[in-house]
């Protein structure tokens, strides 16, 4: 039995060091991912630092029962977003992929220790610890049994996140191998993700139209409320719950929620392990399998689809556009993306929509009369977000489509196509709610402006495709997130400064007639310089198009090498 002690101690610990190698090897290889922690630490870690010093003074300084309440909302807070990424964005800790090990004879107990071990390599952990410090100073610096349940505690509530977001991220892996139910959760995922604000707008108003109203017996009632009553059933509420009762000398009753506390860990991790085996050995979600035959059929269909509306561009750039439709339709992150960005600027401009009277006559009376010119940098976002990248979409895919004697600045005019008219979508939709509330000449033109600035947009992400290109993943369970794509140091520069900045320069020409006709009023200004952006943009996109086209004719052999990607941990 000893034995056998030592040799999950000697696996644990071979395993933990094997996770370490795998994630200095992968910032080894993938440079640019070092640009993008560093670019997530510096823009995440001053508002985590500012909020671990409030919450530490508010632990010390607030009276009553409201210290242990905000600890309580703070360590749900962070449970709710471990929760939330990987169905939104993506997983916050990457973990090892689990399921190359289960092969192996090694005990289920180590191989979950080596997984919530193994995320201490991961740097968006290190973001949450100084919410941890700020308990600690907060309830445990003395030394006494409240000390000791407040390690345990936040233990406890570090193995709760770890643990929920490798659950979720397992579950929205296995859903992502079957198409209809990944369409569902792709749809929910992002609705629910789009309405947030709208739920955030609701909630304040509730609590601020309650507390007006309210009289002096409710307002004492309210002060008296504890909302740790509530909290303390969830599993990193009940964390916060034993913390209360040992400081306030109820060493039992802390003791007891505390093993409430682990009880959900083991549940959850147990829940988690069985998904996991289950999705590995093929005993996953349920399929939904057609007959060949109604597959072929619908197949013929499509592609009659295809050539009728297509049919007026040259063979070659429809075949390049719809294969570009067909892969933003099968790809779920690319979908998410499209979905997201009908919801983005009404997540930025809803304070506006829901300002003055809830009448009809006065919605969206809270527009500004310049809202019409922040039309175009919402094209620039979102085209370039959308185009950015193209060749690597293709996968493995891309030496196949190279080996085609397709002219190389028709694959960017196809796969430009393709994206601008998806990318158009939410555009139009925002544009046209615009327009009809606004019903003046700056919205108008507004709306044009931006659909000229996709065109120049695409022409540059077209060439920085070629220049910094990223491989992705295709085939993998779980999405990385924005800051976290691949690449050398020199792509994750370019991708956060250069691209962004070229964009900007070669869609300004098409920005400034709009802002000298509003600056001096000139309404025909804006409209006459429309046609000169209109062709100004067609021009660029030729060339952008051109000349990324050159540039993939004497990389391809490059590009192939860095579209390989590299062993994933």
């Amino acid at each position: 039995m000893n034995d056998l002690t030592i040799n999950d101690r000697d696996q644990l610990s071979t395993l933990w060091r094997l996770r370490g190698k795998l994630t200095w090897r992968q910032f080894g290889r993938e440079r640019g991912r070092i640009i993008g922690a560093a670019f997530v630490v510096f823009f995440f870690g001053p508002m985590i630092l500012a909020a671990a010093f409030g919450t530490a003074v508010g632990y010390r300084r607030l009276p009553d029962q409201w210290p242990t309440a905000l600890l309580g909302g703070v360590l749900t807070l962070l449970w709710i977003i471990w929760l939330v990424f990987p169905i939104v964005f993506a997983s916050i800790n990457e973990g090892a992929d689990i399921t190359l090990l289960l092969t192996y004879p090694i005990r289920r107990r180590t191989l979950i220790a080596s997984i919530l071990l193994g995320t201490l390599f991961d740097y968006p952990t290190y973001l949450m610890l100084p919410l941890f410090l700020a308990v600690i100073v907060g309830f445990g610096l003395t030394f006494s049994f409240t000390a000791v349940v407040v390690l345990a505690a936040i233990v406890l509530s570090y193995g709760h996140l770890v643990v929920i977001g490798q659950f979720v991220g397992t579950a929205v892996g296995g859903l992502m191998k079957s198409r209809r139910l990944r369409d569902i959760v792709i749809v929910i995922a992002s609705t629910v993700g789009g309405l947030c604000y709208f739920i955030n707008i609701g909630i304040q108003r509730l609590i601020g139209d309650t507390f007006s109203n309210m009289s002096e017996a409710q307002v004492e009632a309210m002060r008296q409320w504890q909302p740790l009553n509530i909290l303390q059933w969830l599993p990193p509420g009940a964390t916060a719950k034993a913390i209360e009762r040992s400081v306030n000398g109820d060493w039992l009753a802390a003791l007891a929620w505390l093993l409430y506390s682990l009880a959900w860990l083991v549940l959850l991790t147990w829940a988690w392990y069985k998904l996991l085996v289950r999705l590995t050995t093929g005993e996953g979600y349920l399929a939904f399998t057609r007959p060949r035959e109604e597959v072929r059929q619908k197949a013929q269909k499509t592609e009659r689809r295809e050539r009728n509306w297509l049919g007026w561009l040259p063979e070659d750039v429809a075949m390049v556009a719809a294969n570009e439709f067909k892969f933003i339709w099968r790809i779920p992150q690319r979908r998410v993306g499209i979905i997201q960005g009908i919801f983005m600027p009404v997540f930025f401009m809803g304070a506006f929509f829901l300002s003055g009277d809830s009448s009809r006559a006065n919605f969206g009376g809270g527009l500004p009369s310049a809202v019409g010119l922040g039309l175009p940098l919402y094209a620039l976002f979102l085209f370039w977000a959308n185009t950015q990248n193209m060749l690597a979409w293709e996968g493995r895919g891309l030496p196949t489509l190279l080996l085609t004697p397709t002219p190389r600045e028709r694959i960017f005019w196809g796969k430009g196509l393709a994206l601008y008219t998806v990318t158009l979508l939410p555009i139009l939709f925002f544009g046209g709610l615009t327009v009809f509330l606004q019903r003046d000449w700056v919205s108008v033109a507004g709306a044009l402006s931006a659909l000229i600035m996709g065109v120049t947009t695409v022409a540059v992400t077209a060439v920085s495709s070629v220049l910094f290109p990223i491989p992705i993943a295709l085939e993998a369970r779980r999405n990385r997130g924005l800051f976290q794509s691949g690449g050398d140091t020199k792509t994750g520069c370019a991708y956060i400064t250069l691209v962004p900045l070229a964009v900007f320069i070669f869609s300004l020409p098409v920005a400034l007639p709009l802002g000298f006709a509003y600056g001096f009023k000139l309404p025909w200004l804006a409209f006459v310089g429309l046609a000169f952006s209109l062709a100004y943009a067609l021009v660029i996109f030729w060339g952008g198009c051109r000349m990324a086209g050159n540039l993939l004719l004497a990389r391809e052999p490059e590009l192939v090498a860095k579209m390989k990607l590299p062993d994933e941990a």
